[in-house]
C-alpha cells in the first residue's frame, strides 16, 4: 500500500469501529499522565471519527481520575490493535473535555441505555467499595433515563500524529499534522 492508501485505511478502520462493536479499533487504550507524573492507561470505547473534522471522540464519567489528569495535561495517546491482521494505530494529540452543552446532551440521548448505567452510580470510578453492587444506591431503586447525565462527559480528541504498523509487511508510517494537512514518511517498523 501507498501512504496515501495507509492514511485513507487508517480513517476507515476509525469509522468502521464506530459503526461495529464487533471491529477491532473500537475498543482502544488511551494514555494520560497521572496527577503524580507517572503514565495512566485504560480502555475507552471510540464513539465517533471524522477525518474532514480531524476529530474522534469517546465517553467518560466527569468525576473519572482521567478528567482531572486530562484538565492538567490535555495531551493524549490512543492505542489499537488488529491482531488478526497484525496491525496497530497510535493517535496522539490533544483533547476538549464537553461537560455541558448540545452535543454531550445528544451523544447521551443516542447511546444504548446498556453503556450509561456506569454514569448512574453514586461513587466516582474507581472508588473502593465493600461489595461491587455498592456503587448503585438501592434506596432510591431504578434510575431514571437521564440519572447520571450530570457525570456524563464526551472527550474529543484532535489526533496530530498517527502512526500505523502492520506487523505482517513490515511496513511502519507516520503522519503529522502541519496546519489543515498530513505530513506523511515511512518509518522504521
Amino acid at each position: 500500500m501507498s501512504l496515501g492508501q495507509i492514511y485513507a485505511r487508517i480513517w476507515d478502520c476509525l469509522a468502521a469501529a464506530v459503526r461495529e462493536d464487533s471491529q477491532p479499533f473500537k475498543v482502544m487504550q488511551a494514555a494520560t499522565i497521572g496527577l503524580d507524573g507517572s503514565p495512566n492507561v485504560r480502555t475507552v470505547l471510540l464513539r465517533s471519527a471524522n477525518e474532514v473534522g480531524n476529530r474522534l471522540t469517546f465517553h467518560t464519567d466527569l468525576r473519572s481520575p482521567k478528567i482531572a489528569e486530562l484538565t492538567r495535561e490535555p495531551r493524549i495517546a490512543l492505542v489499537g490493535c488488529d491482531p488478526v491482521h497484525n496491525l496497530q494505530v497510535r493517535i496522539y494529540g490533544k483533547t476538549r473535555i464537553l461537560r455541558d452543552g448540545q452535543a454531550r446532551i445528544d451523544a447521551w440521548r443516542t447511546s444504548p441505555d446498556h453503556d450509561l448505567i456506569v454514569y448512574r452510580t453514586r461513587l466516582p470510578p474507581g472508588t473502593r467499595m465493600s461489595h461491587s453492587g455498592d456503587a448503585f444506591d438501592a434506596a432510591h431503586g431504578i434510575p431514571g433515563p437521564d440519572e447520571g447525565l450530570k457525570h456524563f462527559g464526551v472527550v474529543e480528541l484532535r489526533p496530530a500524529r498517527l502512526d500505523w504498523l502492520d506487523l505482517s509487511e513490515n511496513q511502519r508510517a507516520l503522519f503529522v499534522r502541519d496546519g489543515d494537512s498530513w505530513t506523511h514518511s515511512w518509518i522504521a517498523p
